[in-house]
């Protein structure tokens, strides 16, 4: 698309068909006319147009195809709503309206049970098959009409159906919201229920959802979550390049995140967070403060001159190994991840191998085409602040601070050292779910967490303490997707 002032540097988007950072509109009742209009002013923004709930039935058939036309001209899927094939299910006439469907123009099909009380998960997976073999792109919906109905929901009964939709053949999956924007991820007042939002973020991949949010709040927290290539349904017709200047930072909402000097800062939580910082091609500092972040850095500190991050036990082959699950040394690992037993080495010129419980996953995680992971933690978190400042400026990338977490929830010792590198981050503009840990007293705290206390138990105060010492190394290891060497 040839447009205005190309003078004028704006972020890149992926032309269509997209298969992330998709819009979906909600069309209630269009005529042929403002269809055609949406068309000609926001048609490159727009990637679905879905006809809400059983809408498609009221319009005289001549008027319907018009419209399913218009938008198909201009390469829009067009998309019945969920409702409608609910409806269909209960009188016993889905084969009769796919084909119908199909004969219209219709490509594409929402699958949902958000209202009919005995449309079960297995009938439910059977239809979305049934309209992806009949060659629909087919969108299927999780999450219920009824807000008392939806509330009941628990994350994992949202997550278990995410997945089982996606196995049956669901193209995305659309995570309900309703026209209001008041169910799902979002409170009966519209505002973000951020728990619930986390875990959901935790478990999915985000380029599969299409996330559903009616109310520019509600866009630019996603935006700002997921990036500017984050799927969502349930815009307005006419707010579509609303959106997409929320996407590009013409807007004042976003625009600071595409400022030349602006350095935007996620605090992001395990491997899902690895996920999306991974995604959004930033640059990341994992964080795992007790203890694999310090062990790496002692290991250089110590002479080695690579450190080889492995997820499984059974990778750990080499000259030096570290190996550790839940606090305690791999059996036939050369070392236990201990930065203190570690100090006490020559590594001169070494290779080494590290498996941990957390740290080492979200190391090789957070690893995209053409980001940069760094590993830091309150012992270099001037150091590593500095490097990643340089870097994001360098090749205009947000940073990631990630915190490794204990079994995927915080971790008191990572929200710190998360913490001590945003410090020294000049007017960072702090994005994500990781609330910071400021405290005066890090070397208590440390001792005093649940991992702390851990590894005082298995014997191992020392590196407890030895983790906590505040900047007492420069070095900065930074992990290139195959090994970790100094920066």
């Amino acid at each position: 698309m040839a447009r205005p002032f190309p003078f004028i540097n704006i972020p890149e988007r992926a032309i269509k068909p997209r298969s992330s950072g998709m819009t979906m509109v909600l069309d209630k009742y269009l005529s042929p006319d403002q269809a055609q209009q949406l068309m000609n002013t926001s048609a490159d923004y727009i990637d679905v147009v879905k006809l809400g709930w059983g809408s498609a039935l009221l319009y005289k058939e001549s008027l319907l195809k018009q419209k399913i036309e218009i938008y198909r001209q201009h390469k829009v899927k067009v998309c019945t709503g969920g409702t409608f094939i609910e409806l269909a299910f209960e009188q016993g006439k889905v084969d009769e309206m796919l084909s119908y469907a199909k004969a219209l123009g219709f490509d594409a099909i929402e699958v949902s049970n958000g209202i009919h009380p005995e449309l079960t998960l297995a009938e439910k997976s059977s239809l979305i098959k049934k309209a992806a073999n009949a060659g629909f792109t087919t969108f299927s919906e999780v999450g219920k009409k009824m807000a008392e109905e939806d509330s009941a929901m628990s994350y994992e009964e949202r997550v278990n159906q995410i997945m089982a939709d996606l196995e049956s053949g669901a193209e995305k999956v659309i995570m309900e919201a309703r026209e209001a924007g008041n169910v799902g991820i979002f409170n009966a007042d519209g505002k973000v229920n951020v728990e619930l939002a986390n875990k959901l973020f935790q478990k999915i991949d985000p380029d599969k959802i299409i996330w559903e949010a009616p109310q520019k709040a509600q866009q630019v927290w996603l935006i700002h979550q997921l990036g500017k290539d984050v799927s969502i349904g349930n815009v307005a017709p006419f707010e579509a390049l609303s959106l997409e200047s929320l996407r590009l930072g013409v807007r004042a909402d976003t625009f600071r995140d595409n400022l030349a000097d602006a350095v935007v800062v996620y605090l992001e939580l395990a491997v899902g967070g690895a996920i999306r910082a991974q995604r959004r091609d930033d640059i990341v500092v994992v964080v795992d403060a007790l203890r694999a972040s310090a062990t790496i850095i002692e290991c250089f500190e110590s002479g080695a001159s690579q450190v080889t991050p492995v997820v499984s036990a059974d990778q750990l082959h080499g000259d030096i190994t570290i190996g550790e699950r839940g606090g305690e040394k791999i059996l036939g690992a050369t070392y236990g991840n201990s930065p203190y037993e570690i100090s006490q080495k020559d590594l001169s010129n070494k290779t080494v191998v590290l498996s941990s419980t957390n740290g080492a996953e979200c190391i090789c995680t957070s690893k995209g085409d053409s980001n940069l992971v760094l590993i830091g933690s309150v012992i270099n978190a001037a150091a590593v602040a500095k490097e990643a400042v340089k870097l994001s400026k360098k090749h205009n990338k947000n940073i990631t601070l990630l915190a490794a977490g204990r079994n995927n929830l915080p971790a008191i010792e990572d929200s710190i050292g998360v913490t001590e590198i945003l410090k020294q981050i000049n007017s960072p503009i702090v994005r994500g779910f990781l609330e910071p840990h400021y405290t005066k007293e890090i070397e208590r705290e440390f001792m005093a967490s649940d991992s702390g206390m851990n590894l005082a138990r298995l014997g191992y105060i020392q590196d407890v303490l030895y983790s906590a010492r505040q900047d007492d190394s420069s070095l900065v290891p930074a992990y290139n997707g195959e090994t970790i060497k100094l920066l």
